[in-house]
């Protein structure tokens, strides 16, 4: 089977590059996410902005390549990977013959045996002097080694974080950010934000509705795109050839008991199936970008990884989602402070590689440990945990003090001081690997 006219129709540039400017995506496009410098797989959950991010991409490279050097192709399409093969060679000996080029294969990952298809292609040398960027939705096939020697670095577009999120739609207010251990220094840049508050809070409360996704953020109505990510949320899990009635219950286990610890074992007995099956939805769920697993770290900094676990989704708009789907109803306001709780986490998580809680034989608990430091949220509670006192952080809506162990601050300030101005996260978290 020939791709030529795929191709040609997915790359109208190719007869005028001026065709860019007609692509959904770029008319769509409000933010610029700057380009990669070096050869990429790009995954994230679906509908975050990495098909938009590939074709803003190639509008900036249209302005000095020739634009037969670039190719986009969508492989949705695709089931094997001797498909994805074919595809690459038909291009780069019909179309741009022993030139370098730019490939971009987006979602790459819902092509079977993907990662052997580009180990293919690196070593038949259809990749040399070229950049290629590859993204997916999905880290299931994902390995530390899976282009061993390959020049491809693998990163993670999450939606927006807090502080990417208040300088695109508010303003830039301090340039760099800072380690959650250095308290001193965290405090000083907090007393600059101060006069801000109110803006930061307001952009917070906009935050936990709508999410990091670009679409929800520009929307009046960010539930008018309830059914579109559902769908996307639905449609990459079924790829895995689970059930979805299965994904529905464990989905309710984990709004039904956000913030709390919860086990494989608990769900099983509700549901009467195994809890290995339980512990596999959830590894799939967080492999997908759908939710992110915090472990008990016990004494040492040491991670229990067969203790109860804390579950929170990677975005607060797929509490949202993930809630009228599965209960049938919008979020309550008694939620928001699970919701806030599990953006303090997800923000952390994606800044240090060991992030998990501590709970103690008293039965308090602490809701975030990063190394030593210690990460209790308090937004409205209204019932208390027991709680462990000594802990470095205190996050509230807009208290703001210091003793000398203790920073109590409002979350949105310690958010945005605490977040880098990334879009992309080099992928080293072992639970995606």
């Amino acid at each position: 089977m020939s791709y030529i006219s795929q191709m040609s129709f997915q790359n109208p540039w190719w007869v005028d590059k001026n065709r860019i400017l007609e692509d959904e995506h770029v008319k769509r496009a409000k933010v610029i996410v700057p380009p990669i410098d070096e050869s990429a797989l790009i995954l994230g959950p679906r509908q975050v902005g990495k098909t938009t991010f590939l074709k803003t991409t190639i509008k900036t490279l249209l302005e000095r390549e020739d634009p037969r050097s670039i190719l986009f192709f969508s492989c949705d399409a695709f089931s094997k990977k001797e498909e994805l093969i074919s595809l690459v060679n038909e291009y780069r000996t019909l179309v741009n013959r022993e030139k370098s080029a730019y490939i971009f294969l987006d979602e790459i990952t819902s092509v079977s045996d993907w990662n052997t298809a580009l180990l293919h292609l690196f070593n038949a040398g259809y990749f040399n002097d070229s950049l290629i960027y590859v993204t997916g939705s999905s880290s299931i096939n994902l390995r530390k080694e899976m282009l061993p020697g390959r020049p491809i670095k693998k990163y993670v577009f999450y939606p927006l974080n807090f502080r990417v999120y208040f300088n695109t739609f508010y303003k830039k207010l301090i340039q760099d950010h800072v380690k959650v251990d250095e308290k001193d220094e965290l405090y000083e840049n907090a007393l600059k934000l101060l006069p801000y508050i109110s803006e930061l809070n307001k952009a917070l409360l906009e935050y936990i509705r709508r999410g990091g996704f670009f679409a929800t953020s520009f929307s009046e109505n960010p539930l008018s795109l309830y059914e579109a990510y559902k769908d996307a949320i639905l449609s990459e899990f079924l790829k895995t050839e689970r059930k979805e009635s299965m994904f529905k219950v464990i989905i309710r286990k984990i709004i039904e008991s956000y913030g709390s610890r919860i086990s494989e074992n608990t769900i099983a007995k509700d549901v009467n199936v195994s809890h290995t099956t339980i512990g596999d939805y959830l590894d799939v769920l967080e492999k997908l970008f759908i939710i992110r697993t915090f472990r008990k770290i016990e004494g040492g900094g040491k991670t229990n990884y067969r203790s109860l676990k804390k579950v929170y989704f990677i975005d607060p708009f797929f509490f949202r989602v993930m809630k009228i789907y599965s209960v049938g109803k919008d979020i309550d306001d008694i939620e928001i402070p699970l919701i806030v709780e599990g953006i303090v986490g997800e923000h952390l998580a994606r800044e240090y590689k060991e992030v998990g809680y501590l709970h103690f034989k008293s039965g308090k608990e602490v809701d975030f440990s990063v190394g030593n430091v210690k990460v209790e949220v308090k937004w409205r509670r209204e019932k208390e945990k027991k709680r462990y006192n000594n802990v470095d952080y205190v996050l509230t809506i807009d208290e703001f003090k210091k003793s000398d162990e203790q920073l109590t601050l409002p979350v949105s300030i310690f958010l945005y001081l605490i977040s880098s101005d990334k879009f992309f996260y080099e992928l080293t978290s072992i639970s995606h690997l």
